[in-house]
């Protein structure tokens, strides 16, 4: 017996999604060291705050959507404009 075969995203979408996710990661990389090198004091002020949770939801989910629309708006104007270069994506 043959395995039936796993349907695959198209390749835009997949494109989409995986840059989309490296710039959203790298956004929370960032966030992470503004909170843990206490750049210009907002980590302390953060870590002072009555809601702490609240406050780095909002600046993780606002970091991560910030960078990864970047990345993704880069990796986008990057793109190969021939068909044979894209295709080799």
């Amino acid at each position: 017996m043959t395995e039936p075969r796993r349907k695959r995203l198209p390749k835009l979408i997949r494109f989409v999604m995986i840059n989309s996710l490296i710039g959203m990661v790298i956004g929370w990389v960032v966030a992470t060291a503004v909170v843990y090198f206490d750049i210009n004091g907002f980590g302390s002020l953060v870590m002072e705050s009555r809601h702490v949770v609240v406050a780095l939801f909002i600046m993780f989910f606002s970091f991560g959507i910030t960078f990864g629309f970047g990345y993704l708006t880069t990796a986008v104007l990057l793109l190969p404009t021939s068909k044979d270069e894209f295709d080799n994506i």
